[in-house]
């Protein structure tokens, strides 16, 4: 008897007459009615099912029964449970094959138990231990090269987008063969180490790779190619969505939250929400979004073969947000807007309109070609990029209560891009950002024709100006302290006056903002040229400062005096025959000016005087018909400034 052999029950019981492995006999009966086991010498390859083969007899008389049991390490398996009733006294029985898959059988050592009883509830049992191969894939890679992360036998790939490719590389030579999992038609079948897929359309790909080591096991994966999967809520539990589906938010403000199944890139276009490297997403939705629509997209992260990527792999959804969306009633929005001009690529950005306030009233914008067309909070700042003298700053941009994407406007969200839509009507709304209190709207309307014969004289845009705000003048010292109109000074030495050294002039004055575009004559004939464009700006300006322009509508300049006792002992002024900018002077030093008066004790007076012009045009009916009258109007600001030296 072998030494792993164990003990055969008596003839008149049960006994098990042949067990067998895969074709492979692991258990026998040998003439004196011993069970023999071939314990730990059937070896099953990874992956690999095991079929199983029994023949079993039992003894008795009359009804006799044949039952079979199988364990697995113990523990039952009853759906391998079978027995036969037959009236013969010895009643040998061929158990149908049965199989255990391979995803039962892990890698290592195992026992399969075998009870065979009859119906006198006589058993009989064998134990057979056998090994379960590991499994020796090979080392597979995803791209050209056989480094990096190695792709796991049967994980998924998937390539983002309506269509795309990737490769695979593999330490080891073998053969690929990749299928169609739809119609289970062969596309490619290829030996070698490294395995091109070629352009797939969007669906499921089953690519197989077989060593030619024939002890190394299979490698599989599915390949997907789609876009990425996107649901409502923060689970895959959540409603599935697809591509361009609109959905509707609760209420606004609110939160929609989106999920997907891969981490990427999400963003709510246009608002500035974003949000990189994750899988969850909750789009905020302003107050101020009511009764318009929004666009969020995400694109999935996708880090191997990204140039081997056709078409867009985002995946956009709609959200529709309840409730009316605000009139363009001038009363409740406060922002004003500048349009600016561009004819072609070889000419400059002109300011078109400047300060537009809220208003259901259509302004028409003329241009052929349309080229490029800004609607701004401030077009210094487009054009230039520096810091503009608005309140409005970046902001939330919606066309036809649609939210514009991010592509339709300028760096820093300040500018709306009109030329990137269509000739025609246009509902525009805008919402600042920094305060959302700060909005606008209107209606624009871009024609792509000139600009039409005006049926009676209109004023040109050279010859008015707007008129400046009442803002008061101030002097500034070293350590920012202001003075105002009225007020005294009064020392006991000169020395006290060392933080007035530095006075410096605020006020309003007109500061160049680029040019603007004139026309002389209409229609086809009428010809178009470029001024200085002059703007009201309130900020420090210099001392005896006369900014004049030929042709602008408005110019400003300062005069300042100073006087002892009464007598005029410093003057600071610009030419009066000059017509174009002087610069004037930094700060007025006070402590010098008293010195060069000998330090003389007593009261000395500072006199500033802001002159500002602006010109007027109206439209007068005179003798049936209407005329232009054109006025200059001025304005002088004067603040004093009393100095007692004791």
């Amino acid at each position: 008897m072998k030494k792993n052999s164990q003990v055969a029950k008596p003839v008149s019981q049960p006994v098990h007459n042949m067990i067998i492995f895969n074709d492979y006999q692991v258990a026998g009966q040998d003439s004196g009615g011993w069970n023999w086991v071939k314990n730990d010498e059937f070896i099953l390859p990874p992956d690999t099912p095991l079929d199983i083969d029994l023949l079993q007899t039992t003894y008795g008389s009359g009804t006799n029964l044949n039952k079979s049991e199988v364990m697995l390490d113990g523990v039952a398996m009853p759906e391998y449970q079978a027995e036969q009733q037959s009236s013969q006294s010895t009643f040998r029985w061929q158990v149908p094959r049965f199989s255990i898959p391979a995803a039962k059988l892990t890698a290592g050592l195992h026992t399969l138990t075998f009870v065979v009883s009859d119906a006198k509830g006589q058993k009989s049992t064998v134990h057979v231990r056998f090994q379960v191969e590991a499994q020796n894939y090979p080392s597979v890679f995803e791209g050209e090269k056989a480094e990096g992360e190695e792709v796991p036998a049967g994980r998924q790939t998937v390539i983002f987008g309506m269509m795309g490719s990737t490769n695979f590389a593999s330490t080891v030579p073998g053969t690929w063969k990749m299928t169609n999992k739809a119609t289970g038609a062969e596309l490619k079948a290829v030996p070698g180490t490294v395995f091109a897929t070629g352009t797939l359309a969007n669906g499921e790909y089953d690519l197989v790779f077989t060593p030619d080591d024939m002890s190394m096991s299979i490698w599989t994966t599915n390949i997907r190619v789609g876009m990425a999967e996107l649901y409502m809520g923060t689970d895959a539990n959540g409603q599935k969505l697809s591509q361009g589906q609109q959905i509707s938010a609760p209420a606004a403000p609110g939160v929609v939250p989106l999920y997907s199944p891969v981490a990427g890139r999400w963003s709510a276009n246009g608002t500035g929400q974003t949000l990189t490297d994750s899988q969850h997403f909750e789009v905020a939705i302003p107050e101020m979004m009511a009764g318009m629509t929004m666009t969020v997209t995400f694109e999935p992260n996708q880090t191997t073969n990204p140039d081997n990527i056709w078409g867009s792999s985002a995946t956009e959804v709609k959200i529709q947000v309840p409730g009316a969306p605000n009139s363009c009633d001038s009363a409740s929005a406060t922002a004003t807007m500048d349009v600016l001009m561009q004819q072609n690529a070889q000419s400059s950005m002109m300011v078109e309109r400047e300060n537009l306030s809220s208003s259901d009233i259509t302004v028409k914008l003329y241009q052929r070609p349309v080229h490029v067309i800004w609607l701004a909070t401030a077009a210094e700042h487009v054009e230039h990029g520096s810091e503009a003298s608005d309140d409005e700053g970046p902001g939330f941009w919606a066309v036809d209560n649609v939210v514009v994407d991010e592509s339709k406007l300028n760096w820093d969200h300040t500018a709306l891009l009109l030329s990137s839509y269509k000739p025609g009507r246009l509902k525009v709304n805008y919402y600042s950002k920094r305060e959302p209190r700060q909005s606008w709207c209107g209606y624009i309307q871009v024609i792509e024709d000139v600009r039409p014969i005006p049926a009676v004289p209109a004023c040109d845009k050279d010859e008015s100006g707007l008129a400046p705000t009442q803002s008061p003048l101030l002097l500034i010292n070293n350590r920012g302290k202001e003075y105002r109109d009225g007020q005294t000074i009064s020392v006991n030495s000169l020395a006290e006056l060392d933080n007035d050294r530095e006075l410096r002039l605020k006020a309003t004055y007109a500061k160049r903002s680029g040019n603007k575009k004139l026309r002389d004559g209409t229609g086809r004939n009428g010809t178009a040229y470029y001024m200085p464009n002059l703007v009201w700006t309130y900020g420090e300006t210099p001392v005896g400062s006369n900014q004049t322009t030929v042709g602008a509508t408005i110019s400003s300049d300062n005069t300042v005096q100073v006087f002892y006792e009464g007598q005029e002992i410093a003057l600071f002024e610009s030419d009066p025959d000059d017509e174009y900018e002087d610069e004037g002077m930094s700060f007025l030093d006070l402590r010098q000016i008293i010195e060069d008066n000998d330090g003389k004790a007593g009261v000395y007076t500072i006199k500033v005087t802001n002159h500002l012009t602006y010109k007027t045009c109206s439209l007068v009916l005179k003798d049936k018909k209407y005329v232009k009258d054109l006025n200059v109007q001025e304005r002088n600001e004067i603040m004093s400034l009393k100095v007692e030296v004791k």
